[in-house]
């Protein structure tokens, strides 16, 4: 494992993710709707690419990284949802296939 990507990975994981926040809080839901895929794929980018680079030494850890990787960015960015309701995210309970409506507020999810 490469010790200097490790050392990094957490404070990187933290700006990303209190940003994210930041970025989403109070915002109206077409906002939300228009901006969290790209939002999504650019944070599973950067935190899967850096898992996937701490275990290229050892291959079966980096297959598994790498599939792993790749089905929770089709996960976050095709199965996700935003309810224009409520702005609510909703994702997957299954992991397979997306909600149809919002556990919070009850709206049909396009």
């Amino acid at each position: 494992m490469n010790e200097t990507l490790f050392a990094i990975y957490f404070p990187i994981w933290l700006v990303l993710a209190i940003g994210t926040f930041l970025f989403f809080r109070g915002r109206d839901p077409t906002f939300k709707k228009r901006w969290h895929r790209p939002v999504y794929g650019l944070n599973v980018a950067v935190i899967g690419g850096m898992l996937v680079a701490m275990t290229i030494p050892n291959w079966t850890a980096f297959a598994i990284f790498t599939v792993a990787f790749m089905y929770f960015m089709w996960v976050g960015i095709f199965q996700t949802r935003v309810c224009l309701g409520c702005g609510r995210i909703c994702q997957p309970t299954n992991l397979i296939t997306p909600e149809k409506f919002c556990s919070k507020c009850g709206t049909a999810l396009a």
